[in-house]
């Protein structure tokens, strides 16, 4: 009989989840010098597009596009004081941007943070979607619609989710004009994954010959989009060979997932992370067993080991429903790990509207944990439920981040601050 690794250990900080917002709590964990242990399943990155959305659309209803996102946010704040972001100023979310993209420029994952206003980028389907910080690979098709250029968008035959001239009837170019090209990659004749396309872009001869075949428009094209898959380790500076070799401004398009800029997210925060005080439990699920004086024991179970964890602090970043964050039964939704309330619509008829674009949303976009001001998950009585617990990311409630486009930010902002919260009070004393 298969007998599974029994071990103890202890630690500083556990961070429940490695999505985003676990991924950032490892992060600055590890750069206070904490020591970290951090349990999930990063292959959830591999659906993130790659792109850090601020806030790209508020009032909700209005679906008005943001140019300024920080005096949306004030009007947030006071309107909506459960929200995330009215847990903290205007500096704590600046600062952790500037950390997050400090850390990734470390890891050589280039990451363009140039102002305070939101970046209009060009999709897959031709739309312009509002972000805040983008990877430097996306950075020349930022705000190209303002701006008297032509642009050529190109594509490859068999990658599905990415078609050049949908994207190109739905570029809204006023200044200029926009073209297409479909290239055959004769390598791979039937569907063509993106990873495998991606690792093509990493064989010279393989940009050699797509620079010739872009050069034929270079008389009448001054900019050129094509989807994300310019590699995956060195995804900048095959973008720079293709702009050297063409002479002409090259960007990415984000598409649908699998996504290639979340893979390049993924691999730097488990590269840089695996050099640092992080250890990492991979498909762990974890289970709460009691507080031992001002420790947490909790249990960390995959096929291969059972650890068993003392820890003085948690984060927990564990998701919604499809990262088990959160678990919906017929008439209630529970959170998994420390049973604590989770903020809901009453009955379960109002959990969604009729009409799926409703104005309004749904209102189960809005459930998840209610915090204070540090990030940490409130008890029935409206306390804090452990005084060490915080919560991060996309499980926290009042959140309708699909809709307002702030996905990423909030998980930034809340991960990031959650985990100061618990150094300043534990050891800035």
């Amino acid at each position: 009989m298969y007998m599974k690794i029994q071990k103890n250990m202890d630690c500083d900080i556990l961070v429940i989840g490695a999505g985003l917002a676990g991924m950032i709590a490892a992060a600055r964990a590890s750069n206070l010098g904490l020591k970290t242990i951090q349990t999930g399943n990063s292959s959830v990155l591999f659906f993130a597009s790659g792109l850090f959305d601020l806030l790209g659309v508020y009032p909700i209803d209005s679906g008005k596009i943001l140019t300024d996102p920080y005096s949306a946010i004030k009007k947030l704040q006071y309107d909506q004081p459960g929200h995330p972001y009215s847990k903290v100023s205007q500096d704590q979310i600046k600062e952790s941007f500037q950390f997050v993209t400090d850390f990734l420029n470390s890891t050589g994952l280039k990451y363009h943070l140039s102002d305070h206003n939101n970046k209009n980028i060009l999709t897959s389907v031709g739309t312009l979607k509002p972000t805040y910080i983008v990877p430097e690979t996306f950075s020349k098709g930022c705000d190209f619609d303002r701006g008297k250029k032509n642009l050529l968008i190109v594509d490859f035959k068999g990658l599905r989710g990415f078609s050049a001239k949908q994207a190109a009837a739905g570029s809204g170019m006023k200044n200029g004009d926009v073209c297409t090209l479909s290239i055959d990659v004769s390598e791979n004749p039937g569907g063509l994954n993106p990873v495998h396309l991606a690792k093509l872009f990493e064989s010279r001869e393989f940009i050699q010959k797509l620079s010739e075949k872009i050069l034929r428009f270079s008389e009448r094209i001054d900019l050129v989009g094509m989807p994300a898959v310019c590699g995956i380790h060195n995804s900048l500076e095959i973008v720079n060979e293709i702009e050297s070799r063409t002479g002409m401004d090259v960007f990415e398009i984000p598409g649908m997932p699998p996504s290639i800029p979340g893979l390049r997210l993924k691999n730097a925060f488990e590269k840089k992370l695996s050099t640092s005080h992080v250890t990492v439990l991979n498909n762990a699920k974890v289970v709460f067993h009691a507080m031992d004086e001002d420790c947490f024991i909790l249990q960390a179970v995959n096929d291969n080991f059972e650890t068993k964890i003392r820890t003085q602090c948690v984060i927990l970043a564990s998701g919604r429903f499809p990262g088990g964050g959160l678990f919906a039964r017929r008439n209630i939704i529970l959170e998994t790990i420390f049973n604590l309330p989770v903020f809901q619509p009453k009955t379960r008829d109002l959990w969604h509207q009729l009409n799926f674009f409703d104005p309004k949303g749904h209102m189960i976009n809005q459930a998840g944990l209610e915090t204070d001001d540090r990030f940490r998950p409130l008890d029935k009585t409206g306390k804090p439920a452990f005084e060490n617990l915080y919560a991060a990311g996309s499980i926290l409630a009042h959140n309708d981040w699909t809709r307002l486009k702030s996905g990423a930010g909030v998980s930034c902002v809340s991960a990031y601050t959650a985990v100061n919260s618990f150094y300043e009070k534990n050891y800035l004393k």
